[in-house]
């Protein structure tokens, strides 16, 4: 996302300081090879970088909601779309893709807000959420989901 927007870490720093987040351009940078981050942070720079996202997350980005609470209504948004889906079946579908987390577990994270990108992307993946291809090809997508599965 930042490649194609290219943003740099110090940019990108610089940026979310504008938007009231504290983040030095190491701790980015170290967070992005790392892989490993909440959705907060995901969203974070998706505002900063001024990037493109599903219309259906504007309300969400656009209030003054913490960012946990934006973070559990995008995905709970996205889950809805899928009304026959409950805490259980979707514990069931991560499993397939060699994701074991257990259904209260899901909903806790999820509800709070707590869960991270690699959950989110492993979520998109087995419920093929419509509009990630805007910062990730499909390939991409199955590619994140499988390595987050692989650091559980």
């Amino acid at each position: 996302m930042l490649t194609r927007r290219d943003v740099s870490y110090s940019q990108l720093a610089k940026a979310l300081t504008q938007i009231g987040v504290a983040e030095s351009e190491r701790s980015i940078e170290g967070k992005v090879h790392r892989g490993t981050f909440r959705h907060t942070f995901f969203l974070q720079v998706l505002t900063a970088s001024s990037s493109l996202y599903p219309d259906r997350w504007a309300r969400a980005l656009q209030t003054d909601m913490s960012w946990e609470e934006r973070a559990a209504a995008i995905l709970r948004g996205e889950l809805s779309l899928q009304p026959w889906l409950d805490w259980v079946k979707l514990s069931n579908r991560l499993e397939e893709i060699g994701v074991c987390v257990e259904p209260e577990t899901l909903r806790v994270q999820i509800e709070d807000g707590s869960f991270s990108t690699a959950l989110f992307l492993q979520c998109a993946t087995v419920c093929r959420f419509a509009g990630v291809h805007l910062f990730l090809d499909q390939f991409d997508l199955n590619e994140a989901a499988l390595a987050g599965a692989s650091a559980t």
